[in-house]
């Protein structure tokens, strides 16, 4: 009937109704609903090691820290010219030409990282240098090799603190074992050289920008201690050739009445400061002892004549001081070399006639210019993918 059939209809309108005002509802409920949170990315890690970590400009992050994080970091090779300040002509006072000397070096340090984690750096490795004088010597043992000294060295360095912006410490201890591979080493009867040393290495960022970026330093200490054949100069083979009055070429003993430096304590440290980019100034300081063997009571040789006490050529302080003063200009380019421009002064507080030289000047102070090449960041370069590459 047309009555039921319009209720029917009216129904079906409002269960329709109710079910689209249903729908309406969940959906706008699903709407609104708040985002869910999206789970934070983990920072990237901080890259240990490299002297190009974060916050590290300069070029002594490269020498002492390692261009590259690989297996020959802090591997290097380098060239270096030094020539003493008389020879050109400066000085406050008039030496002489006897103290004029000029040399140049290679050096071959390679090294190898058998653990290098964001804690723990170890590594093992040599120093092979060359040592060319470039003005006249006398002083016997000397120029006849130009090898020096070969060590053997070992360190370990625990990172104490390192963080994204630069701020760095770390330290260990070190060790090397020298044998006397210099002719002047062989001279005077060596053995052998021991050196222990305990070293830290720091990074403190300064200002953003380029100017005064950052601060780099180098502090330490070690003992020396020397093995030789006796306790002056000494060697089988140590004769120099002499005439007589025939003209007739003779081989007579080489006497030295010096005592050898047994024992050596030295302290130091070395910073650089970033004055605009990667360009850096840097100074060092230095102070050390050196103590000498001495003479028994009652020793002496015995001549022709009859017994001669033994008593040391020139100083004959059995304890002796000595200081170190440096300051330096440097720039790295492009990671792969670092060149540094600077005045070095090494001597004893009292000199052979007495007088006291200056801390920051000596008659055997220098003038040099160095160039490294840092070798972990050319087997970096060398090995890298070709798309790494570009």
């Amino acid at each position: 009937m047309p009555g039921h059939s319009s209720g029917r209809a009216a129904g079906s309108a409002l269960r329709a109704g109710s079910l689209a005002a249903a729908v309406v509802y969940r959906c706008g409920a699903a709407l609104a609903q708040p985002a869910a949170t999206p789970i934070p990315e983990e920072p990237a890690p901080v890259e240990q090691g490299p002297g190009r970590a974060p916050g590290l400009r300069g070029g002594a992050p490269l020498l002492h820290l390692g261009a590259r994080d690989n297996a020959l970091r802090t591997s290097r090779f380098g060239w270096t010219t030094s020539a003493t300040t008389d020879v050109f002509g400066l000085g406050g006072e008039l030496y002489g030409v006897d103290g004029e000397r000029a040399d140049m070096s290679f050096s071959l340090a390679p090294r190898y990282s058998f653990v290098s984690t964001k804690e723990h750096w170890a590594w093992v490795g040599t120093d092979v240098t060359l040592a060319l004088e470039l003005t006249d010597s006398d002083v016997p043992g000397e120029g006849a090799v130009p090898l020096a000294d070969l060590p053997l060295q070992a360190a370990y360095n625990y990172t104490f603190f390192q963080d994204g912006r630069g701020l760095l410490l770390l330290g260990g201890p070190r060790l090397a074992v020298l044998f006397p591979t210099s002719a002047a080493s062989q001279h005077i009867g060596v053995y052998a050289r021991t050196r222990l040393g305990l070293g830290a290495l720091g990074n403190v960022p300064l200002l953003e920008g380029a100017w005064l970026n950052g601060a780099f330093f180098s502090a330490g200490g070690s003992w020396q201690h020397l093995f030789s054949q006796a306790t002056t100069p000494a060697h089988g083979g140590a004769h120099r050739p002499r005439q007589d009055p025939s003209g007739e070429v003779l081989l007579d003993e080489r006497l030295s009445g010096r005592f050898l430096e047994r024992d050596r304590l030295s302290a130091g440290l070395s910073f650089w400061v970033n004055v605009w980019g990667d360009l850096s100034v840097g100074t060092t300081w230095g102070l050390g002892a050196g103590f000498r063997d001495s003479p028994s009571d009652g020793e002496c040789v015995q001549t022709v004549t009859g017994c001669v006490s033994v008593e040391p050529r020139g100083s004959s302080t059995a304890t002796l001081a000595y200081t170190t003063f440096g300051v330096s200009l440097s720039y790295p380019a492009a990671d792969i070399a670092w060149f540094e421009l600077g005045y070095d002064n090494t001597a004893s507080t009292v000199a052979e006639d007495g007088r006291r030289p200056s801390f920051f000047y000596s008659p055997g102070a220098q003038l040099y210019l160095t160039m490294t090449l840092f070798l972990d960041s050319l087997y970096a370069v060398a090995t890298a993918p070709p798309a790494a590459a570009r």
